[in-house]
């Protein structure tokens, strides 16, 4: 009798499960009901299921449905369409802002509108793209080599300095405050921030399936998630955002606004339009979006081009020959000595494409159902944008598995960008906030270290380009040893 009861309850809840289902969604793997599908957070997995099933398809996980475009033009089109400019909605995120809906990076609406239009228009005033701001990230540029000077001859980690420096740069334009390199406690903090990638995945996996809530205990589900970790990067950051919040309310001079803080100060205050919901909630949420991105991007570019270049060292002494031949051996490369620097441009470009930072491109969200060449897209899918897809694709890439420079280079030895089939700082009006300043800083930076130094793997060993898989999707470098020689 019972096992009649529990066969008919399961026969209800699976047939209610199918029933309700949206038809006409894209093709994917097998969905378990009330469970979804196998994620499809690892790389390998994503090109078999492109293989399998097209450039559209979808994978589940719990009630979310995660839509992945794997195709450039598809990807160009969909993400200019205004309802998909949307994030999905996470509540763990907002528990850095005491379950506050702030910030830049994950809000949507009027409030993203405003906080992006904001952050544009100061980011641009204070130099973000304009030649004047390279003073700022040639000192930190200089920072850097004199540090690294301190760890030539025998094997060493990825230098820590190389964050420290590409934070610094965005530091100054947003709150006027720059660490030293050395700082130990702003490189525990980055560390810190590091450890919290792992802890959010978790923490996103819960999410995603509610119910697990209800049937697993409290205590083991924040062990699992590594809550302890989060609890203690959301405190440090609190502090630091609320002291730079604090200092910069009691120096505030409406007249004469210094950076980022300042305006947004300013701008609340005087209740303008564009400040509708601006608070000092949302203001230390967006230091905090805009510190993450700040150090994270640049910094593990260099060590991307750090690691290409131990691998192809023919590579390394082409583009140190031209550096030689430009720039005097005094003097940092500068932005006038860029034109002529053509093999630098076209090595940042080669590591962007080859390495694809953000592999899966950071997801979108549609606002309202849709239709994608042909699939029905049910409202509120996770819908991201296959970078990696773009960067493999030998439609536009002549043998895309090599790591080859002069792809971006013409017939005369000029650096030509790539635009078509290129997406490492994605597209639409969703696309990297920061994109003129991070290639200000990839520039400066990679041809400062490359003019000063030779990178090489320790005797007996090899370098490896594989990405840390413990950090998905975020393609890291694994970190490793290597050998930083002084040139001559």
């Amino acid at each position: 009798m019972w096992l009649e009861v529990v066969l008919f309850v399961v026969l209800v809840v699976l047939l209610r499960y199918w029933f309700l289902r949206p038809k006409g969604m894209p093709p994917g793997p097998m969905v378990f009901p009330y469970l979804g599908s196998e994620p499809a957070f690892d790389h390998d997995k994503l090109r078999a299921y492109r293989k399998k099933y097209g450039d559209i398809f979808k994978t589940e996980i719990g009630p979310n449905r995660m839509i992945f475009l794997c195709n450039y033009e598809l990807i160009k089109e969909t993400f200019s369409k205004p309802e998909l400019s949307d994030r999905p909605y996470m509540s763990f995120p907002n528990r850095i802002s005491d379950g506050e809906v702030a910030g830049v990076i994950m809000t949507n609406g009027e409030r993203w509108q405003n906080a992006r239009r904001f952050l544009l228009r100061n980011l641009r005033d204070l130099g973000m793209g304009k030649t004047y701001l390279e003073d700022a990230i040639i000192h930190e540029a200089n920072m850097v080599v004199e540090n690294m000077k301190t760890l030539t001859g025998a094997p060493t980690p990825f230098p820590k300095c190389i964050s420290i420096a590409g934070l610094n740069v965005v530091w100054q334009m947003i709150a006027s405050k720059r660490y030293e390199l050395g700082d130990e406690e702003i490189a525990r903090f980055i560390d810190l921030i590091k450890a919290t990638n792992f802890s959010n995945i978790l923490m996103l996996l819960v999410e995603f399936i509610p119910w697990v809530k209800m049937l697993v205990p409290t205590f083991v589900l924040r062990k699992f998630c590594q809550e302890d970790i989060f609890e203690k990067t959301k405190s440090e950051s609190k502090r630091i955002m609320r002291e730079v919040v604090t200092e910069h309310r009691a120096k505030l001079d409406p007249d004469n606004p210094r950076d980022v803080v300042d305006q947004y100060l300013v701008a609340m205050d005087s209740k303008a339009d564009i400040a509708e919901f601006f608070s000092e909630t949302d203001l230390m949420r967006i230091i905090f979006d805009l510190f993450g991105a700040g150090f994270d991007t640049t910094s593990s570019m260099l060590r991307w081009t750090i690691l290409y270049m131990i691998k192809y060292p023919d590579v390394q002494r082409r583009v140190q020959q031209q550096i030689d031949d430009v720039v005097p051996r005094d003097t940092l490369p500068s932005y006038q000595h860029k034109s002529r620097l053509s093999l630098v441009e076209a090595t940042i470009h080669e590591v962007l494409r080859v390495s694809s930072l953000v592999a899966m491109g950071v997801q979108h969200a549609n606002q309202t159902d849709m239709y994608l060449k042909g699939y029905f897209i049910p409202k509120g899918s996770w819908v991201f944008g296959l970078t990696l897809s773009c960067h493999e694709d030998p439609k536009y890439w002549e043998k895309p598995e090599q790591f080859n420079i002069d792809r971006f280079l013409d017939a005369e030895g000029n650096f030509a960008p790539q635009k078509e089939g290129f997406l490492p700082f994605g597209v639409g009006r969703r696309s990297c906030l920061g994109e003129a300043l991070a290639r200000m800083e990839l520039y400066i930076f990679t041809a400062a270290i490359l003019q000063n130094f030779s990178f090489s793997a320790p005797e007996g060993c090899e370098v490896d380009l594989e990405h840390d898989n413990k950090i998905p999707p975020i393609r890291q470098a694994k970190e490793q040893n290597i050998v930083i020689t002084l040139r001559k």
